[in-house]
């Protein structure tokens, strides 16, 4: 079973050099990629909130829940976190985090919005294809019946 922050690996392919490919929004990829296991993290703040993690999983979770999580945790990302935690860099690091991790100088249009909305929605498909094939019961081990062996008391 992945960790919840590993998930950020599967869309490195979109992002080459740390920028996106074409307009993809990367801080949306990353987010998006999160999304899926935000309600597990937040039942300890918020009451009854580990019950749409199963939703949050689904079909219908990816381009609905998961981008509306996706964007609240972009919008973290950017206005609370990065600087504060760039500046923690040591400067030989620091320039270089800044520049792959700003903006990028994006418009706020409708266009812009809905490559984002793309781009949280690509995330948050790589987490939920993946979990398909990492946890027990789920499509993808079905699909293969291997994984879900145990080898040496550990699960495949």
């Amino acid at each position: 079973m992945p960790f919840t922050f590993s998930h950020p690996a599967a869309v490195l392919p979109l992002l080459p050099g740390g920028r996106p490919r074409g307009p993809l929004v990367a801080s949306a990829l990353v987010a998006g990629s999160l999304a899926p296991d935000v309600p597990y993290f937040t039942e300890s703040l918020v009451h009854g909130t580990f019950r749409y993690g199963e939703f949050t999983h689904s079909l219908l979770g990816v381009p609905t829940a998961d981008v509306a999580i996706a964007a609240v945790l972009a919008a973290g990302w950017h206005w609370l976190l990065r600087e504060p935690l760039v500046a923690l860099l040591p400067a030989a690091w620091a320039d270089a985090a800044d520049a792959l991790t700003a903006p990028g100088g994006r418009r706020r249009g409708p266009a812009d919005a809905g490559w984002f909305v793309l781009s949280a929605v690509a995330g948050a498909a790589t987490h939920v294809v993946w979990d398909a094939f990492t946890h027990g019961g789920r499509a993808g081990v079905r699909l293969l019946p291997v994984l879900d062996r145990t080898v040496l008391g550990h699960p495949l």
